[in-house]
């Protein structure tokens, strides 16, 4: 044990050691990756805006006959101009509804799925892929659905609205790249488990048999069309996993989870073969830094420092040669 890792050098250098952690004031976002904070609390913001400014004439639902009475519900001004409405996109070129539908939620469940989805998926994708390309895929895969949503419901009535397309494409891209993750959800209270790559392939069966069944107000077309776009992303398909992480990424597409990848490229860890871990027979001591030259190149400091700001996915072919002659001992 070096000095580093003895309690009074700790407690000399770290203020909160030994501390209770109810001293700490309350930080309700707290480890959340940055774009999902910011993603969360603008829908948020959004929502608790429209809600308070509900009597003002242009964010009112009221419907009101000639005479002034209260007759039922109806979009608002508002939702017509940033929801994805068909008139006003198709026929005013109101082209902004394409990102910013997905920031508007016609109630408080409509908000808290969506948001509880994006916590929950969400914030492992963008540490898996990276916070500029996770904002890509959130924002595209939105506008997928969207298009999607516009192209097969061109006499729509209604606006769409809501985060449930971008959402989709973040989940089939998290079941598609981490298949054997587990993922949980409850039917009929009944708590269900089961694999993350077959959740999307269920959700996307289901959401087929909706959409041709036209059941409900809910757009089951720009659902599908996330998880299409989610699919196209995680199998590089038509190159939009090269647009969303940048054409230098060598890192392979839906080819296991973050963690698995990073250790087989710095060669660090545990094989996986057929599900199942176990160890590499064939292994050498090495140095604090993982290389058996005893040599250390400052520039892995930049290398490591780019992948813990931007994703792995960042790293261009040069940088990934790097390491790898770092890790055989040949720098």
């Amino acid at each position: 044990m070096s000095i580093y890792d003895r309690d009074y050098y700790k407690q000399q250098t770290n203020p909160d050691w030994g501390q209770s952690p109810y001293r700490k004031s309350f930080q309700p976002f707290q480890g959340i990756p940055p774009v999902v904070k910011w993603l969360l609390m603008i829908n948020i913001a959004v929502y608790l805006i429209t809600l308070f400014l509900g009597n003002i004439p242009f964010f009112s639902h009221v419907a009101r006959n000639s005479m002034g009475y209260i007759i039922g519900q109806k979009p608002s001004d508002f939702d017509l101009w940033f929801g994805l409405y068909n008139p006003n996109f198709i026929g005013h070129f109101a082209f902004w509804q394409l990102i910013t539908y997905q920031f508007i939620h016609g109630g408080f469940l409509h908000i808290l799925f969506n948001m509880f989805s994006l916590y929950m998926i969400g914030r492992f994708v963008e540490k898996q892929i990276g916070s500029v390309p996770f904002l890509k895929l959130y924002l595209l895969g939105g506008i997928f659905a969207g298009m999607i949503n516009v192209l097969t419901n061109m006499f729509s009535g209604l606006p769409t609205v809501g985060a449930s397309g971008a959402i989709c494409a973040i989940v089939a891209a998290f079941g598609l790249m981490n298949p054997n993750a587990r993922i949980g959800f409850l039917v009929l209270f009944f708590p269900i488990f089961m694999k993350a790559k077959t959740f999307v392939y269920v959700f996307a069966i289901f959401t087929i048999f909706m959409a041709l069944g036209g059941r409900g107000n809910i757009a089951h077309m720009a659902h599908l069309g996330g998880l299409v776009f989610g699919w196209l992303y995680a199998y590089n398909k038509f190159g939009i996993g090269n647009l969303i992480n940048g054409s230098g990424s060598t890192v392979s597409f839906a080819s296991g989870s973050f963690f698995s990848n990073l250790k087989y490229k710095m060669g660090a860890g545990p094989k996986v073969y057929k599900g199942e871990e176990f160890e590499d027979a064939n292994f050498k001591e090495v140095n604090s830094h993982g290389n058996s030259s005893g040599k250390w190149d400052s520039r892995i400091d930049d290398v490591l420092d780019k992948m813990s700001r931007h994703g792995i996915h960042s790293l261009t072919d040069e940088e990934w040669e790097l390491l790898d002659k770092h890790k055989k001992g040949k720098l």
